[in-house]
């Protein structure tokens, strides 16, 4: 599968958070540092350190909190619409910054269909999350 670099060499400080939204298929790969990471629906939360990576398996939406200073890429599958949009909130910033936003991509009418039509198609067949005996 070709990936293409979304963010690349992303730094947050230690409390920053980043919130990705319906971002499926997006990989969120950690050069150095530590973050926590849970997507929604998902019921495990994941930890990764310098040198893991996790591929984002639900839409909704996905947050990475920095546990220490850390430095992420993000890449996904696709060049254009890989997420409806991506905020970080930096640590004692007053309001998170906006890096993507789905809605003020400009695509020709066909390509925004496809790709559409191919998130429509995966969702389809994509495993759901079931909720614990705990939550009925």
């Amino acid at each position: 599968m070709e990936e293409y670099i979304v963010q690349g060499s992303l730094g947050l400080t230690r409390g920053s958070l980043l919130r990705i939204e319906d971002g499926r298929d997006m990989l969120v790969y950690v050069w150095e540092g530590e973050i926590w990471l849970t997507e929604e629906g998902e019921r495990r939360d994941r930890v990764l350190g310098a040198g893991e990576w996790h591929r984002l398996e639900r839409q909704g939406a996905a947050v990475a909190y920095a546990l220490r200073r850390s430095v992420l890429t993000l890449t996904a599958p696709e060049p254009e619409y890989y997420a409806g949009r991506i905020l970080l909130t930096k640590a004692g910033a007053p309001a998170p910054v906006e890096l993507y936003n789905a809605t003020r991509v400009r695509m020709p009418w066909l390509a925004e269909l496809s790709a559409r039509l191919r998130r429509l198609w995966a969702g389809m067949f994509a495993p759901h999350a079931r909720p614990a005996t705990a939550a009925l």
